[in-house]
């Protein structure tokens, strides 16, 4: 990212304070702004691009990604008389023709069906008995992979962290919102 920055390994006494010896972002000094704020970013960014394959590698076996896994919990959430289009692109923050593709794929394995809506603008998609029968197949081992993959943290830690993250979503969820 910023490894050509002649200030390679010599981040500024506020960051440092921050960091540990082993802490893999120490050679980030970008000279453009708070360094504690690059730092953050580009963990957050790393952090994802870990944890990724690791889910992906078990949902795979399944024939399944992220995207789709997600789409079934919101649905399962929804209760047998679904959920419309728009809201399921609004609980997992994707562009409406995202949702579009995303329910084609999950009608094809029969995971998901279309229904109809008093509303004839819009489109409620109902979780299939097969759906289900998936969730609770997977349940099991993709729990156990997040616990294996979190185990690192503490009960607090683990809360904190979902309330950090949480404050930073939200806030960014509005500066959508703002954007023109």
């Amino acid at each position: 990212m910023y490894m050509d920055s002649p200030h390679m390994n010599q981040p500024d006494d506020n960051v440092a304070k921050h960091l540990t010896q082993d802490d893999e972002m120490s050679y980030v000094h970008t000279g453009m702004g708070t360094e504690l704020d690059t730092i953050l970013v580009f963990n957050l960014l790393r952090t994802h691009n870990y944890l990724n394959p690791f889910i992906d590698l078990i949902l795979r076996q399944q024939n399944l990604t992220s995207a789709q896994l997600n789409a079934l919990l919101v649905l399962r959430n929804a209760g047998p008389e679904g959920m419309l289009m728009g809201e399921i692109g609004q609980k997992l923050v994707v562009t409406k023709s995202n949702v579009t593709g995303l329910v084609d794929r999950l009608e094809r394995q029969g995971l998901v069906v279309r229904a109809e809506h008093r509303d004839r603008r819009a489109t409620a998609v109902r979780l299939t008995e097969a759906g289900a029968a998936m969730i609770d197949r997977i349940a099991p081992s993709h729990a156990q992979l997040l616990a294996d993959l979190t185990g690192c943290l503490d009960t607090e830690e683990k809360e904190t962290l979902i309330r950090l993250l949480t404050k930073l979503r939200r806030q960014w969820r509005e500066r959508r919102k703002e954007a023109p």
